[in-house]
């Protein structure tokens, strides 16, 4: 029964040991795959559920007079069917207003909380587990330092460093990255390197189209204008690794993406094919079914595979083909440090003329790839837990497993 924009539902959907919190379910296919054999049921943020049963009722009723409407809700349910144990990608953890309404936690500060802080708050016994999602999270403190949600770090460089940036999870545990490590356990045994350079696109948006300039644009115009030069003065060809997926956006954001890289590179760039598996055509990867989401395409993971070097300025992307062992090269052409690439070393600059910028690309473009692996060996362990033997799917797995079996003691 429907009265508005609330659903009344007279009985649970199921009798989970984790609720897994989701907001578009189509981006949280990678978060399913590492709930693979627990009994978890999916949450939806932006549903407006209530159980016409007397304990939801009650919990429901108990939980609105201290927090907002969204956390009341979740709570109720967890209370109300006993479930101890809540999973969720970071990026979930959005600011919570007093009114209950569901926002963006970007850029938010003050009195505002999170919703993650304010279901441990109202549960305080909940075991909360947090799935890092991408590069940037060190950038958004997330408020008050009393959360005890559990951060599951690509590597120790985030176990050591987030804190310092303000984040208030309880505990960090170094885990690898989740997408890149569903992708290595699908990906061919064999790739071959058939792509001198490619470029990692962060073009989103009317912030890139539109006519204002931003400071992270601005830097990327400049790294951009640098690789039109470098690849026309050496006769390269441009290989663009794309973000927007035509059948997740629409076409016409997909074709302004497009545009973007044409009107800097000329009419030969060639691009991926998000909407297309691994973005080539006729590319499958063995033993798996075609998704919906393009983040479970692989497109951009694939073509820096298949890349003698890659070059971007700020992306999830660059850290994860680091840890897999690809050459790679971080441009920051602003003087904010927030877009440098972490750790220092041959494969990031800030600030760089032409001229450094080329001399740099030649010396990785001829480095050997034993030579590479040598160098970044240290710094690939550090920034993505590249050698803590099984993939982050089958840790975070086990870690949601234990946290379920604690809950029944």
């Amino acid at each position: 029964m429907k009265l508005g924009r609330i659903d009344f539902r007279w009985s649970y959907p199921d009798r989970p040991e984790a609720l897994l919190l989701e907001i578009d379910s189509r981006k949280s296919q990678h978060m399913w795959q590492v709930c693979d054999g627990l009994k978890v049921a999916g949450y939806n943020l932006r549903r407006r559920e209530i159980y016409l049963r007397p304990r939801f009722m009650f919990h429901l009723a108990r939980f609105l007079l201290k927090g907002s409407r969204i956390s009341a809700m979740l709570c109720a349910r967890l209370r109300a069917q006993n479930i101890g144990v809540v999973v969720a990608s970071e990026n979930h953890d959005v600011v919570v207003e007093s009114k209950g309404l569901l926002t963006s936690c970007r850029g938010k500060s003050g009195e505002q909380t999170r919703l993650f802080e304010e279901v441990t708050s109202l549960i305080p016994s909940l075991r909360f587990i947090s799935v890092q999602h991408g590069q940037e999270l060190r950038r958004f403190p997330s408020g008050r330092a009393t959360s005890n949600v559990t951060l599951l770090c690509w590597g120790d460089w985030a176990v050591r460093n987030f804190p310092l940036f303000g984040r208030n999870e309880g505990k960090f545990l170094s885990v690898g990255s989740l997408i890149d490590g569903l992708y290595q356990s699908v990906r061919p045994t064999t790739i071959e390197k058939d792509v001198e350079i490619s470029f990692v696109s962060t073009v989103k948006g009317t912030q890139w189209w539109g006519s204002e300039i931003g400071e992270r644009r601005q830097g990327y115009e400049i790294l951009a204008e640098h690789l039109a030069t470098y690849t026309s003065e050496n006769s390269l060809p441009i290989h663009v690794a794309l973000t927007i997926d035509r059948d997740q956006f629409g076409a016409s954001d997909s074709e302004l993406e497009r545009s973007w890289f044409v009107d800097r590179f000329g009419p030969s760039v060639r691009f991926t094919n998000p909407s297309v598996m691994s973005g080539v055509p006729g590319v499958a990867l063995s033993g798996r079914t075609e998704p919906s989401y393009v983040r479970e395409r692989y497109a951009t993971y694939y073509l820096c595979d298949r890349s003698n070097l890659t070059i971007g300025m700020t992306s999830s992307v660059l850290w994860e083909s680091f840890g897999r062992g690809n050459k790679m090269l971080a441009i920051n052409h602003t003087n904010n440090p927030t877009f440098d690439f972490p750790i220092p070393g041959i494969w990031s600059m800030r600030c760089p003329s032409f001229d450094e910028f080329s001399e740099r690309v030649n010396n990785l473009r001829e480095m050997s790839q034993s030579e590479w692996l040598r160098i970044s060996a240290e710094a690939r362990s550090d920034l993505m837990g590249s050698d803590q033997g099984p993939r982050a799917q089958f840790r975070i797995n086990q870690i949601i497993r234990d946290a379920i079996e604690a809950t029944k003691r």
